[in-house]
């Protein structure tokens, strides 16, 4: 690589556009060497300055200058100021093309670097200053960093600051310099330059890694105790989310347990609740009916019939009076007349005729009367009265069940309910039994003794809150013993009734028997009279008689007929009687059914109003709990076999869980996101802050390791020409240069200036582990100064001993200016030897030399050729008579330098 071209526009006295074309390679070997002469003041050192600038030189004093914008051309009376400034350096890079690479369009990393050296066979660098102090760097006419330019101008071997542009002050200022600041000029001619600002670019990064690493463990020392916090509050809001999950769940289920339930029931009292309605008016419309026939068998009157009758009869039986009267009188004055004529059987015959006729007589008044029924309530009556007492106390029984079935029964559970239902039972039965009984007055006292016992047994299971429950209970046991005591007078009236009957039956049979033996003994004497023949005078007497026995069998014959009749009467009576009680019974059993389903109805409507008010409670209870009605009743259950006091007992378990956790902010789980994954971030960072401290760290132990070969094998090659340049240059004597370690200044300067105790207190504001932190960042930037401070080489200086033959001199500093010029310049040429440059420009360096030694410095100048470009700004014609190009620079009275090239080979051919 070489310099081609130089393109100056701007640039301090060059303010037209300039071109210097420099010479390539001689005959495949020498780079050739290029003058540029001129009068001082024309402008010729301003080449170096552009070459030097364009190659990223900030020094505004090496510039000569005081402000940047002073490289920029001011103006003179003839022409304005410009306001930009351009150099554009063109390098040949032809001998490192392969021409199988293509070189990058943007440098984004080193390996772009590394592509355009080895891709590109013209590099062009350009810097542009504008007045406004915008400035830019171009590689390739890509925008770059200085940089990069830098970092490409070390790795092709440029020195910036030293050997590649060196001025007439830097050969007097080299020698005069201090070791350590010699050492920088070593770096770059040794070329481990581009490995020192690889290694100085690692340790800034590794200085900021670690400060980078402070800040983020600071951070995540500040978010940790808040993460912990939000992490445990975020616990709590899923644990709460999982059980308001589970509550819900809990609760639709049992929700929609108890609404089936009592959906279920409510259904199937309506259900019931419409059949027996249905059952009620079928049995109403037959009670209207059979009511309806009642009414007319009642409006069949058989009472006047009956009524005429009986007046007759009497009647009759007056004139019968009146006839046995007479048969009385008659048979009196005929027993007299034949006891008279002594005819004492006759007449006792006669008197007993009339005894059994007055005993016939008694015994049909007696017949007449059993016929006729008494005042007392019949048979029917009491039967119909008893089946209405038992269809009340069937009634007063199933309400008694029915109160039983309705109390709560504390928190019993259903045996206990049960037991009750039990007592009940038994209680119902031993009234059955009592009803065996036939003394009044025992079974009073049996009665007394069940309701007692009954009420002992109840009230042992119904808690203090019943007690109107109990009261009911109470109210209908008396009822029922008040029921049982009618129910069993009843029954003593219906068997004195059936007694009473029973002796009726039995004097009217006896009083039919007797009547038939009267007759028969009165048949036997009427004919025992009709034998014997009646005295004379006793005939009229016997025919009265017997006229007045006709007119008595005439009424018998009357009497028989009406109490016939009567007889039908009664019996139709009886039968009408009969019709009524059944018709009665009948409505009576019509009636208790009625008011049986009217009972159940109502107990059915309760309970459906029960229910009703129970769903009510229950859809309020749904709605309290913030749930959706109609999202119960679709709701599937998802466990079976529900137990509701279990299922009642979790949710309030879960309520009471759901308390104790409290209220938790919606926000604090965005919060807890947002510190998570800054703190992810943070952890993140760290690591890799970690991996590139790691990465870092093994890229400047390579780089030591590199540095140290290269310097350390260049640094020997370097003395070994320094001394071989010193003795062509002074024609002998012995020069050397020697490394000064930094290890030896730190003893020397620890044993002057012992070091201040860095044992005092850290900051006391800081918590425990921050101290923690902030001690490991000043463990880790004391490395750093450490590093920074002992380069790769652990070199501190570079001393030079020169000594011109004939002279013991030990320092340069006694050496005379032109020793030290020629001293300077031979460790110049050693360097360009042992690690030359692209190109080098040398300005005036040769200005304190006499004409032999220019000559010796053309010859090795000329000698060194071979291998690195030299472009020399000279008076000396030693110089010039080397060249291949000349440059001659003038100043124009428009304040412009202009050049004048003349190619002195071709002029020499």
């Amino acid at each position: 690589m070489y310099l081609e071209k130089l393109e100056i526009q701007g640039f301090k006295s060059f303010a037209n556009k300039n071109k210097l074309i420099f010479s390539g390679l001689i005959d495949g070997q020498k780079r050739g060497l290029t003058a540029v002469v001129g009068p001082n003041g024309s402008g010729k050192s301003n080449v170096a300055d552009s070459i030097r600038w364009a190659l990223g030189e900030q020094s505004l004093k090496t510039l000569r200058g005081k402000k940047s914008e002073d490289v920029i051309f001011s103006g003179s009376d003839q022409k304005h100021q410009l306001g930009m400034a351009e150099v554009s350096l063109h390098l040949n890079n032809e001998e490192k093309t392969s021409g199988q690479k293509n070189a990058p369009e943007t440098i984004e990393k080193e390996s772009d670097l590394d592509q355009v050296i080895a891709g590109c066979p013209e590099i062009i660098i350009t810097r542009r200053l504008y007045r406004s102090g915008d400035s830019e760097y171009l590689l390739n006419n890509s925008r770059v960093r200085l940089s990069d330019i830098q970092l490409l101008l070390a790795k092709a071997n440029f020195g910036q600051k030293t050997y590649s542009v060196i001025g007439q002050g830097m050969v007097e200022n080299f020698l005069s310099t201090s070791a350590a600041e010699r050492k920088d000029f070593f770096d770059e001619a040794t070329g481990v330059k581009q490995f020192q600002i690889k290694r100085d670019s690692a340790l800034n990064k590794l200085e900021g890694s670690y400060e980078n690493l402070q800040q983020v463990d600071m951070l995540l020392q500040e978010i940790r105790p808040r993460l912990k916090s939000l992490t445990r509050q975020v616990e709590k809001l899923n644990k709460r989310s999982q059980l308001e999950t589970e509550l819900k769940n809990s609760q639709l289920n049992f929700y929609h347990h108890i609404w089936e339930e009592i959906n279920e029931r409510l259904n199937d009292f309506n259900a019931r609740y419409l059949d027996k309605e249905k059952t009620k008016l079928d049995r109403e419309k037959k009670f209207a009916k059979l009511n309806e026939e009642l009414n007319k068998i009642r409006k069949t009157d058989n009472n006047q019939e009956m009524n005429e009758l009986q007046p007759r009869l009497q009647e009759l039986y007056n004139a019968k009076n009146q006839l046995h009267k007479q048969l009385a009188k008659i048979n009196a004055e005929l027993e007299v007349s034949l006891e008279a004529q002594g005819a004492f059987d006759l007449s006792w015959l006669n008197s007993k005729q009339s005894e059994l006729m007055a005993e016939e007589e008694k015994i049909d008044k007696d017949l007449s009367a059993l016929r006729v029924p008494d005042n007392n309530r019949d048979e029917a009556e009491l039967n119909a009265k008893l089946g209405e007492l038992n269809r009340t106390l069937a009634v007063m029984n199933e309400k008694l069940k029915e109160a039983s079935r309705n109390i709560p029964v504390g928190q019993a559970k259903e045996q206990t309910r049960a037991e009750v239902n039990q007592i009940i039972s038994d209680f119902l039965a031993r009234l059955e039994a009592i009803g065996n009984n036939d003394d009044l007055s025992a079974i009073k006292r049996e009665l007394n003794a069940a309701r007692e016992d009954f009420k002992n047994k109840i009230q042992g299971f119904l808690a203090a809150e019943n007690s109107e429950k109990l009261q009911i209970i109470k109210d209908i046991q008396e009822k029922i013993i008040s029921l049982n005591e009618h129910k069993q007078t009843i029954n003593a009236e219906l068997s004195e009734a059936r007694l009473k009957q029973s002796a009726r039956d039995e004097r009217l049979k006896m009083a039919q028997e007797k009547k038939v033996q009267i007759a028969k003994d009165l048949a036997d004497i009427k004919s025992k009279i009709a034998r014997q023949a009646a005295p004379q005078d006793t005939k009229q007497a016997s025919a009265d008689k017997i006229a007045t026995q006709n007119k008595i069998d005439a009424l018998n014959a009357q009497i028989k007929e009406l109490e016939t009749n009567l007889e039908k009467l009664n019996h139709a009576k009886d039968q009408e009687k009969s019709l009524i009680f059944d018709y009665q019974r009948n409505l009576q059993d019509l009636q208790t059914e009625i008011s049986l389903l009217a009972n159940d109805l109502s107990n059915l409507k309760i309970n459906s109003a029960r229910e009703e008010t129970r769903l009510e409670d229950l859809e309020n209870n749904i709605r309290n709990d913030e749930l959706n009605l109609a999202a119960i009743k679709n709701h599937q259950l998802t466990e079976s076999g529900l137990e509701p006091d279990k299922a009642q007992k979790k949710i309030s378990d879960l309520k009471n869980q759901l308390e104790q956790i409290g209220g938790i902010d919606p926000e604090t789980e965005k919060e807890y996101q947002e510190t998570k994954e800054r703190y992810d971030f943070l952890s993140a960072q760290t690591a890799d802050l970690e991996d590139a401290i790691k990465s870092l760290e093994e890229i400047i132990y390579e780089l030591d390791l590199n540095i140290k070969g290269r310097f350390d094998a260049e640094f020997k090659l370097i003395a070994e020409k320094f001394n071989e340049y010193f003795k062509i240059l002074f024609n002998g004597g012995q020069a050397k240069i020697f490394k000064v370690m930094t290890e030896d200044l730190e003893k020397e300067e620890a044993k002057n200036h012992p070091a201040p105790s860095n044992d005092g207190p850290l900051d006391s504001g800081l918590t425990p582990t921050e101290v923690k932190i902030k001690s490991a960042m000043e463990e880790k930037m004391q490395k750093i100064k450490f590093l920074k401070k002992h380069n790769a080489v652990g070199l501190a200086g570079i001393e030079i001993q020169a000594t011109p033959p004939g002279k013991k001199i030990q320092t340069v500093t006694m050496l005379s200016g032109g020793e030290r010029a020629l001293t300077a310049i031979a460790l110049i040429c050693a360097i360009i030897s042992a690690n030359p440059s692209p190109f080098v420009v040398l300005d005036e360096v040769d200005a304190a030399l006499d004409e032999a030694n220019s000559e010796r410095l053309a010859r090795i100048l000329d000698d060194l050729s071979n291998k690195t470009q030299f472009i020399v700004i000279t008076h000396n014609r030693a110089s010039m008579r080397r060249a291949s190009i000349l440059y001659g620079v003038a100043m124009e009275s428009d304040g412009v330098s202009k050049l004048l090239s003349v190619k002195l080979d071709e002029l020499n051919k």
